[in-house]
């Protein structure tokens, strides 16, 4: 006689109690993924506004332009232009792609005091051309390359800085001082 073996033990379905926590972990996950969809749907959708420097710059703007305020004229808070765009280096050109020193060097500035610049009126007459919107724009293409204005607002504005003058109505007029159309 042979011995049967009992395979009903070894082939036994797992028991339910360990199946319901993978089915649990597999419907939280499915609810975390789509928690995460609409989140990010919501994101997408929501408007973005500006942010409220840039629209009290506008509306400065708006009430300077009302005044009879133009691009260059001194207004009382002593500059020139209203500062608008970037505030960083980031776009300004690699000052290793020219040649000359003195130009390097000015394109070197303009990574080194980006939020100055930012503010400063360039008398090269760019700005009132709606070409650039100051002084660091002109470093942001081959402007400054061929522009003793440019490189020499820009360098003014270094010096200051260097000696802990950051007011920009202060370097403004000085830069008026030198390359304004009194001098």
């Amino acid at each position: 006689m042979k011995h049967r073996r009992n395979l009903s033990k070894a082939r036994s379905p797992e028991p339910r109690a360990t199946q319901r926590p993978r089915r649990h972990r597999a419907v939280i996950a499915a609810m975390m993924l789509g928690l995460a969809g609409v989140l990010l749907l919501v994101i997408w959708l929501v408007p973005v506004r500006p942010a409220p420097q840039q629209a009290a710059n506008t509306d400065r703007a708006q009430t300077l332009a009302e005044s009879g305020w133009t691009v260059g004229m001194l207004r009382p808070d002593g500059l020139r232009i209203i500062p608008t765009g970037r505030e960083d280096a980031s776009t300004v050109l690699d000052p290793q792609h020219f040649s000359q020193a003195e130009v390097r060097h000015g394109y070197w500035i303009a990574t080194q005091i980006p939020a100055v610049l930012n503010k400063l009126y360039c008398w090269c007459g760019c700005e009132n051309r709606g070409v650039h919107r100051s002084n660091l724009q002109c470093f942001e293409d081959r402007m400054a390359e061929d522009c003793p204005v440019c490189l020499g607002t820009a360098e003014i504005a270094y010096d200051m800085t260097k000696k802990g003058i950051t007011d920009a109505a202060m370097i403004q007029a000085a830069v008026d001082v030198h390359w304004g159309p009194n001098r």
